[in-house]
Parts: structure tokens; C-alpha cells; sequence
């Protein structure tokens, strides 16, 4: 507090942005994969601590940063897309995802948009991923995004080195989370592109479905930020 004293009045502050959200990631299973569900709370809290800059003459609050995984889900393999649809239904009916009106993401690019307008059928608005090759992120439609898999791997990826990823301790799936994380490689292309996968019969189901949640919660813009959910 002594040093906020010292500093010029003039100088501007710029408050921590407070953060308190709930996102719903699935990676929607094909014949040989089952559907993955994982549910994380972001949150951004200010600290009330000031961070002077000196060459930009201005003070900022310092914050941290949470993304608290409290769920994951497998589906059983072969359960149809309208009992799916159901279910993820209902997970977005529980407290405290109901009240958050917590924001559903859902990757469409593997079994197709049909699968997803079933969803919307059914009460849900998600936000729609197509992912793709490559490093760019576009807004394609509302709420369909073209997201290249390097963006969503290297967003999780980060959350995880800072430790601002948690997982939950008593997660029934938290192990099969950490082995898909061992499994998962980069792997380099023909063209020399960077590819992300898992190694031959291994999993990335869970893996990606987390990778949605943290990319929207780091990646939504600001116009975007109210939840689709229910």
C-alpha cells in the first residue's frame, strides 16, 4: 500500500476483471469412441493487490486464476445421440450449472452438425466447434467457431504448467484423465505441420472435452461472455 502512495496521482488503475463461470465441455463420441463430459469453473478473483508500472505509468490489481475441474464423464459406447442429448440436458439442469446458466461446448466436427442441431432440438444453445488443422481461430457463424486443435491443446496445456488447472480429487474418471494427458503427442505432418493425437489405441475423448471448457473460458470474446446454456 506504501508504494501506491508514492506514485503520481495521475497515474490510471486498472481493476482485475472478476470472473465466476461455469462451462460445459463434450466431445461427442463415433461408433468406436464414447462421449466424453467434463464441466469446469473458471474463476478470476481479485487479490486487492496493486502492481505498479513504472514506463506505463499505471497500477495493476493482481488476480488469480482457477479452472476448477469438478466433473468428467464417459457415456456408455453405443448410447444413442437423443438419450446423449438427454443427458447432457440434465447435467445443465443441476446446481449450481442451473442458476450460472453455464455455457455448453460442443466439438461438431467429428460426427457432423446434425448431431449437434438434435441438441438445439432439444432446448440446448451450445457453442459449436469445428476443429481444424493449422494455428487459425475464426468465428464462423454466431455460435460456430473454427478452432485449429493447436489452439485448444496449447490453451489446456498452459492452464496446466501455471497449476491453475485443478482436478478434482474425487473424480471417478481423474485417472483416465491423467493417462489420455500421457498418451496424448504432437506429432509432425508430411508438410511439416504440427498434428495433436493420441497414440495408436489410446484415447483423447476426456482430454479434449477438458480442452473445450478452458479454451472458451480464455479464448470467448467479450460480447460472448453472457453463458448459452439451457
Amino acid at each position: 500500500m506504501g508504494m501506491m502512495q508514492t506514485a503520481p496521482a495521475r497515474w490510471r488503475k486498472i481493476p482485475a476483471r472478476k470472473i465466476d463461470k461455469w462451462i460445459v465441455g463434450v466431445d461427442l463420441g463415433k461408433m468406436v469412441d464414447s462421449t466424453a463430459i467434463a464441466v469446469v469453473h473458471h474463476t478470476i478473483t481479485p487479490t486487492g493487490e496493486w502492481i505498479k508500472n513504472e514506463k506505463a505509468q499505471l497500477w495493476r490489481e493482481k488476480s488469480v486464476e482457477r479452472f476448477d475441474l469438478l466433473h468428467l464423464e464417459r457415456l456408455a459406447l453405443g448410447t444413442n445421440y437423443v438419450t446423449q442429448s438427454r443427458i447432457i440436458g440434465e447435467i445443465l439442469t443441476r446446481e449450481p450449472l442451473k442458476s450460472a446458466n453455464a455455457t455448453l461446448v460442443v466439438d461438431q466436427s467429428g460426427v457432423g452438425a446434425g448431431v449437434v442441431d438434435l441438441m438445439e432440438a432439444n432446448g440446448l444453445r451450445p457453442i459449436r466447434l469445428q476443429i481444424t488443422g493449422g494455428t487459425e481461430t475464426t468465428q464462423r457463424d454466431g455460435r460456430v467457431w473454427n478452432v485449429a486443435k493447436s489452439a485448444l491443446i496449447s490453451k489446456l496445456e498452459a492452464a496446466m504448467h501455471s497449476t491453475d488447472l485443478h482436478v478434482a480429487g474425487n473424480l471417478r474418471e481423474a485417472d483416465a484423465f491423467r493417462d489420455e494427458l500421457r498418451d496424448f503427442q504432437r506429432h509432425v505432418t508430411a508438410t511439416g505441420a504440427n498434428a495433436w493425437g493420441a497414440r495408436v489405441g489410446k484415447h483423447d475423448d476426456i482430454v479434449l472435452a477438458v480442452s473445450y471448457c478452458v479454451w472458451w473460458a480464455t479464448n470467448a470474446p467479450v460480447s460472448s461472455q453472457e453463458p448459452l446454456g439451457l
